[in-house]
């Protein structure tokens, strides 16, 4: 079962996401929190959930690379993350079910799979989505909203739709939250 949890560091970093969200949400309210199957992501979206009374969507098509000797995908299926997660949304339908994902051979997969995802989400949602993923699935999720480079872990990425254009709006990438 390839699903580790985060790390002390990452537990921290996850409460300083959910005090920076916060923040945001105060401002200008985020409406929804999508969030890849995998444990680790769900451990730093659920203080952010509960910072901001919000529940979490979970989105196979945004979860980690899918490599061929770590295939069928080892996340645990929606209805097991509620037991540990209280905030999951069981009503949510993804854009992309498990059973339609496929072995991948590369960062560029995963982040063109992510990307797809990411923008059938935001067709579907409407309102301000905290995305919650990992490496490869942030650069595509980056890529279809006017990114174009990886994003670090519980980093904050702003993209704003202007002109009929994504752009990002503000820092890439920011950290400015985390003190580590």
């Amino acid at each position: 079962h390839d699903d580790p949890h985060l790390s002390a560091a990452g537990e921290i970093g996850a409460q300083e996401l959910a005090a920076a969200m916060a923040k945001v949400h105060a401002e200008t309210p985020i409406a929804h929190i999508v969030s890849s199957p995998f444990v680790r992501c769900m451990q730093t979206a659920r203080p952010v959930a509960e910072a901001l009374g919000l529940p979490i969507k979970v989105e196979p098509g945004i979860c980690e690379i899918l490599q061929p000797g770590n295939f069928p995908p080892q996340f645990l299926e929606t209805a097991e993350l509620a037991r540990d997660f209280a905030a999951v949304d069981l009503a949510y339908e993804p854009a992309v079910r498990r059973e339609e994902l496929r072995a991948e051979y590369g960062d560029g997969a995963a982040a063109r799979r992510a990307s797809g995802a990411a923008l059938q989400v935001r067709a579907r949602l409407s309102g301000r989505i905290l995305f919650v993923g990992h490496g490869a699935s942030c650069l595509g999720i980056a890529e279809a909203f006017g990114g174009s480079d990886y994003i670090g872990y519980t980093s904050l990425t702003r993209f704003v739709r202007a002109g009929g254009r994504w752009r990002v709006e503000g820092r890439f990438g920011d950290v400015a939250h985390l003190s580590d």
